[in-house]
């Protein structure tokens, strides 16, 4: 059994610059569904079905050229198959969690067999870790679009954050008024315990590359002027990155997402207008 090899969310009040950050914000939204993965081979024949090459050397050359056409043409199936039962996983994780998502679930959903997920993955920790890795990777790409975007100010940025976890929200919660898990990194975070040690080190690479995005955030807001000289810089970006790592923890605890809209913004007015600038 061959295993496929691994690569790595509406504001109530309407701002003035609504439309900027809106647009911007559009930029933001990314797709949850796995990048597609290259196809896994098909077995060769079986050596008695192969005829000999020896024998006839032409007939062996154009039966050897079909058995590429072959393969060629079933590697758009597998890597369809491939990424559809990642991101079958990917979405029974997010709403069960580790533990009821299994291989059974799995496949009747996609109304395959279990054997056809143990060929492209093996095992359920290495489907896990795939799943885990390319959400992360996903994540972390949506806020560096986010944190690391120049031309916006801190204040547009927080804007932008909500619109971006608003929109993973809704994915799971389309009435705005329930709380199920809408984010794989805070679902799994409750499970570390039985995830492998690289999909462990995927979450909290998450939290680290977080840090990172937002001190950069900071730092330009400093060196342009936007934030006052007296900024605690530190404080500053350990309260944003905190904030930003928990969003989802926040929202379900909360029972919706327009507490987590409404903490946001106050953090905005009260913490950032403080020490930004007037323009």
């Amino acid at each position: 059994m061959r295993r496929a090899q691994s690569f790595a969310d509406e504001p109530k009040e309407q701002p003035a610059n609504e439309g900027r950050v809106k647009s911007a914000a559009q930029k933001y939204r990314i797709s949850e569904r796995c990048t597609p993965r290259s196809a896994l081979s098909t077995p060769d024949a079986s050596p008695r079905m192969r005829p000999s090459l020896h024998s006839d050397p032409r007939r062996g050359e154009t039966l050897s050229q079909n058995d590429k056409t072959d393969k060629t043409s079933s590697a758009p199936k597998k890597a369809a198959m491939y990424d559809s039962i990642k991101d079958v996983a990917r979405k029974l994780l997010i709403a069960h969690g580790y533990h009821k998502t299994t291989f059974g679930v799995i496949a009747k959903e996609l109304g395959i067999t279990t054997t056809n997920i143990h060929y492209h993955f093996g095992n359920k920790n290495s489907l896990v870790e795939e799943v885990v890795k390319d959400y992360v990777a996903g994540a972390i790409a949506g806020q560096k679009t986010i944190w690391l975007d120049e031309t916006m100010s801190l204040q547009e940025k927080v804007l932008a954050e909500i619109a971006f976890n608003r929109t993973l929200y809704r994915r799971y919660n389309p009435s705005g008024r329930t709380r199920k898990p809408w984010s794989l990194i805070g679902r799994l975070r409750l499970e570390g315990d039985v995830l492998t040690d690289e999909a462990r080190a995927a979450l909290a690479g998450f939290t680290t590359e977080i840090h990172g995005a937002i001190e950069f955030a900071v730092e330009h807001a400093s060196r342009s002027g936007e934030l006052k000289r007296d900024t605690p810089k530190e404080d500053l970006i350990f309260l944003l990155a905190h904030l930003v790592d928990s969003l989802s923890v926040f929202a379900q605890d909360a029972g919706g997402f327009e507490r987590v809209e409404q903490f946001m913004k106050s953090f905005s007015r009260v913490v950032l207008a403080r020490y930004t600038n007037p323009k």
